[in-house]
């Protein structure tokens, strides 16, 4: 009955973590997904607000954006559900702060990791300047 009890276990913390894994492999080649690890709702607030007011960009480079807590994590552009889970929190922060800000890229690498508020300039030309980027505006015209 104990053996059967930890088999249980295992399969249950199994799942959850394919689920946390799969809430960004679903944009893989799709968006690029923006993590921001912050307890600090100022910081965060702040940073909503620059990407609010260029939302027509946002959605030019299929940006989603994650916010993400210590316990919990939620897409916030488009809007989405809180879940729980400590999982993305503890895989993507590195920086002993109050404010973390990742871009991921449509292949699911790491492009770009700072500490501070980041401008929709410096994050529009980061991505335009991508090869991925300049094949999308080619394809487009």
């Amino acid at each position: 009955m104990k053996n059967l009890f930890f088999v249980f276990l295992i399969m249950i913390f199994s799942n959850f973590s394919a689920l946390y894994a799969q809430t960004l492999s679903q944009h893989l080649w799709k968006n690029r997904v923006i993590l921001i690890l912050s307890e600090d709702n100022v910081s965060f607030e702040r940073q909503m607000l620059a990407f609010k007011a260029n939302e027509k960009g946002m959605n030019e480079r299929s940006l989603v954006v994650y916010h993400l807590k210590f316990d919990e994590y939620e897409q916030v552009m488009p809007k989405g559900n809180v879940q729980k889970s400590t999982n993305l929190f503890e895989k993507y922060k590195q920086a002993n702060g109050h404010f973390e800000l990742i871009l991921i890229g449509l292949d699911g690498g790491i492009k770009l990791r700072q500490r501070e508020f980041l401008s929709c300039e410096k994050l529009f030309a980061t991505i335009d300047s991508m090869p991925m980027r300049s094949s999308e505006l080619k394809n487009r015209d």
